[in-house]
């Protein structure tokens, strides 16, 4: 995050056209020349900056929004019971059914795994028992990995059991795969923040814990670049988040800043020519 100063510039670069941008939050106006204009300030969500103060300024007022109740995209909708589903397709009787949820009482975890584990029902069933719930397909991942070339952090992956999968680079469509259950927020925060658009499918557990291995492997190979990822589980007030967000900014000198909210977190996205840096604050 820079200001650009009058300095004397070469013939070359006075001859470029002129930007003027405006502040959202001072509304200062700062005439820039295309090369510099990539340099000077910050952008959030399609506004301007000019300032460290004005960004933070501005960011706290969005963490203010975004964690207004009832401003989270989309929430969750219950569908039938597992169990229900999985008697309901001849998988499972009310017998076993009843004596794996008293086991599940006592044991807590998901019901559908200590299914598996019991031997009563397989991964495939209870995914596409799943699937079918919600009217969406299933995703066999390959066993060889490919690189999706679509990051998200890893925090939020492994919290709510998704993943994703494919990435058609001529549509920009990412297709994200759900564990238990799909969440409409997050979906809505990936297409905020990547850009991508998103539909989701499907998942076995086994093939959800291969694919966060193959990333990991990726993250290793020379070359790969992807975000860095800070977590921040202590829950901090909107000025707090807001300073976090705008001394990261100006230490890697990030042009873009990007904030949604993913349920019980907030996820910024911080890019600079050169690097991204993903943050993620527990709000709850």
């Amino acid at each position: 995050m820079k200001l650009i100063s009058s300095i004397a510039m070469p013939a070359w670069v006075a001859g470029l056209k002129v930007i003027t941008s405006r502040c959202e939050s001072c509304h200062k106006s700062l005439a820039l020349r295309h090369l510099s204009a990539r340099k000077a300030g910050i952008r959030m969500h399609g506004n301007w900056y000019c300032s460290s103060r004005c960004f933070q300024s501005a960011t706290e007022q969005e963490v203010l929004r975004l964690l207004k109740p009832g401003s989270e995209q989309a929430a969750r909708v219950e569908r039938m019971p597992l169990g229900l589903s999985l008697i309901g397709h001849g998988f499972l009787t009310m017998e076993q059914l009843k004596k794996a949820t008293d086991e599940q009482k006592e044991v807590g975890g998901d019901l559908g795994e200590l299914l598996v584990r019991q031997g009563l029902v397989s991964e495939k069933q209870v995914t596409a028992v799943r699937a079918t719930e919600w009217g969406c397909p299933v995703f066999a991942v390959p066993k060889h990995a490919f690189r999706i070339g679509i990051n998200l952090p890893s925090t939020l992956m492994r919290i709510y059991s998704m993943i994703p999968v494919h990435y058609v680079v001529s549509t920009n469509l990412l297709l994200v795969g759900f564990v238990h259950g799909i969440e409409y927020g997050l979906l809505y925060a990936v297409e905020q923040i990547t850009g991508c658009e998103t539909k989701p499918c499907f998942v076995t557990p086994s093939d959800f814990r291969m694919k966060m291995q193959q990333q990991e492997k990726e993250q290793e190979q020379p070359g790969y670049n992807p975000a860095r990822e800070l977590r921040f589980e202590r829950i901090q007030t909107p000025a707090e988040i807001a300073h976090t967000l705008c001394a990261s900014g100006v230490e890697m000198e990030a042009d873009e800043a990007l904030i949604e909210r993913c349920k019980e977190y907030l996820w910024a996205r911080l890019k600079s020519e050169t690097q991204a840096v993903d943050i993620v604050f527990r709000t709850g």
